[in-house]
């Protein structure tokens, strides 16, 4: 689907996708007083402001009853872009702005690195037809439901009946640029999750300046997360876009804290710590429980040096940033709350070996270890040394947390934890390694300028030996045929068709196999299996699904699983692919009360007549 799209096309996308990405932060910050920051900090932060302010417009928009039209999201876009300029003009004219070739190269080469960022993620996923496995299916579905209802919806209808609580702020974000692109939903996904993974990398730096106040240490940690580490680029072969959206404005979250212990009484930078603490609140929990343990170390920091000004407006700014996510939360928090626990898993307990390795597994591939063996040097030296050990604490405490055995916040799980570590462990190896340049520039100026240099170039290299087939083939669920098939259900089959598919048990629920499991999402056809958010129903509604889905998955024939499922379920259709799940053509083919109505390039479809 990438490889497809025109070079007009991807340019109209990445204009799209700056619009809802930066200008309403754009628009922020060319109102906000001008300080320290270089290019790039403030791109990342307008990234982070922009997020905040979509996701809070989004809520409000919901708890009043409304809808975004095209009017109104035109007009919306329109006052930013007018805010932008009148207030870029009123700065010059302030005479406030100095020019600094050193600032200019250092915005034009991080643009540059950005976009070469994006490109390479867009590479990364080219072979994609659509986003690939289980989270994807849901996801592109949610934003479908976002474009049709305008804004935030208050339920799963009219896929499946329950109340919508799941943080949003990639669908929204995602919705808002499919319908300015006019993109399908499926390929506006695509496009744009491979965008705001190349905005972490952005984001990375921003936080790197703020905790070490180097650009060479927060250069190579940007560049970890862009081109070398396995993580995040390997998201998308889960579709982890929701995670990715937090990721974007956590570290702008994280330097805003930061900055605002060190200087409490600018106005600015506590609005903007609170509407980036909102922007993590409703873009993933996950990433929420990362901003509450970097602002727990912080605050253990500043409460041990008495800064008690500090603390106390970092505390106020982020505690008002909860609350104006509070809304949401709240709802989450009734649907979702028997999820939540505490508790201690012993080190003695044998049966979490396997999960150890597991999480070994997440660490690599191989060339991965010696990269987070080396940030485990950097953490033990900076906690031990500094500056900044705010970082440190924070990644230890994540590490912590990503052992199988200790303290478990449910939901949160130790494989969460591992497939987040690249974050902390890019920016303290981006600072250990400008930290060593910087004892051996004390020998020779050069010598540490051409180390970092080196150290870059190599680190980038290996990246882009390693990762460019990252996506794991197994994780892909549609091929061409697949697509033709499920464009001939749109066509030819009734709205109300209900359809078998092949079904394989997964995180306790069950998933499709093959195309089948997009129908849903792509068709408006309801299969045996839904999406997997389907599971967020009241407990009798989960019984119902995995016991159709357990039958479903145990069908092998024209045998009594699978009557006993197409009874239950009242199912009309059955799809298959050829080779993809236990349910085969060759079953089929004779089976009575089954008529094969389309086959192509080993995906069959049949009317179930009863």
């Amino acid at each position: 689907m990438l490889a497809s799209l025109s070079t007009l096309t991807h340019l109209e996308y990445l204009l799209a996708a700056a619009v809802v990405l930066f200008l309403p932060g754009l628009a922020w910050q060319a109102w906000s007083p001008v300080d320290g920051r270089d290019p790039l900090e403030r791109l990342a932060d307008a990234l982070g402001i922009s997020i905040g302010v979509s996701v809070l417009a989004g809520l409000a928009v919901f708890l009043a009853g409304g809808r975004f039209t095209p009017g109104v999201l035109i007009g919306l876009y329109a006052a930013c872009l007018l805010a932008w300029i009148v207030g870029r003009l009123r700065t010059l004219r302030s005479g406030r702005f100095a020019f600094s070739w050193r600032a200019a190269a250092l915005g034009l080469g991080g643009g540059a690195l950005l976009l070469a960022a994006l490109a390479w993620r867009l590479y990364q996923a080219r072979g994609l037809l659509l986003p690939a496995w289980v989270d994807s299916v849901h996801h592109v579905l949610v934003v479908n439901l976002f474009l049709q209802n305008g804004g935030v919806p208050a339920s799963f209808e009219p896929y499946f009946p329950v109340e919508f609580t799941y943080h949003y702020g990639f669908h929204l974000l995602a919705a808002l640029f499919s319908a300015a692109t006019q993109a399908p939903a499926e390929q506006g996904v695509l496009w744009f999750g491979q965008a705001l993974n190349a905005a972490v990398a952005l984001s990375v730096y921003r936080l790197g300046r703020a905790a070490w106040r180097d650009w060479r240490a927060a250069g190579l940690a940007a560049l970890l997360v862009a081109f070398t580490f396995q993580m995040p680029a390997y998201y998308v072969t889960w579709g982890r876009y929701t995670l990715l959206t937090g990721l974007a404005v956590l570290p702008a979250a994280m330097a805003a804290a930061l900055e605002l212990a060190r200087e409490p009484r600018r106005r600015e930078l506590a609005a903007r710590l609170m509407v980036l603490t909102a922007g993590v609140a409703l873009s993933h929990y996950t990433a929420l429980l990362l901003l509450l343990l970097f602002l727990l170390a912080l605050g253990v920091g500043l409460l041990l040096r008495r800064a008690w000004r500090a603390l106390w407006t970092a505390a106020a700014a982020s505690l008002m940033g909860a609350l104006l996510a509070a809304p949401w939360l709240l709802r989450s928090w009734n649907a979702l709350n028997s999820q939540a626990g505490v508790g201690v898993v012993s080190p003695l307990d044998g049966s979490q070996s396997g999960y150890w390795e597991y999480i070994l597994y997440l660490l690599g591939p191989d060339y991965n270890y010696p990269l987070y063996l080396a940030a485990l040097a950097a953490l033990i030296w900076l906690l031990a040394r500094g500056p900044e050990r705010t970082i440190s604490t924070w990644g230890l405490l994540m590490g912590l947390l990503m052992l199988p055995w200790g303290l478990r916040l449910s939901p949160f799980r130790p494989d969460h934890m591992a497939i987040l570590v690249f974050l902390p462990a890019a920016l303290l190896l981006g600072a250990g390694m400008a930290r060593l340049a910087g004892l051996l520039a004390r020998w020779r100026p050069w010598a540490g300028r051409l180390a970092l240099l080196l150290a870059a170039l190599g680190l980038v290299g290996l990246g882009l030996a390693r990762t460019r087939d990252v996506v794991n083939p197994v994780t892909v669920l549609v091929n061409a045929a697949d697509l033709r098939a499920i464009e001939w259900v749109r066509e030819n089959t009734p709205p109300d068709a209900r359809f078998f598919i092949n079904t394989t048990g997964w995180q306790g629920s069950y998933r499709g196999v093959d195309g089948g499991y997009w129908l849903l999402t792509l068709t408006g056809r309801q299969t045996v299996t839904p999406p997997a958010l389907a599971w967020m129903g009241p407990a009798e509604s989960q019984q119902q699904l995995n016991a159709r889905s357990a039958a479903a998955s145990q069908a092998a024939g024209c045998d009594e699983s699978f009557w006993q499922v197409v009874g239950e379920a009242d199912l009309t259709y059955a799809y298959i692919r050829e080779g993809a799940g236990p349910l085969q053509p060759a079953a089929l083919n004779t089976c009575p009360g089954v008529v094969n109505v389309y086959r192509r390039n080993g995906v069959y479809i049949y009317e179930i007549a009863r």
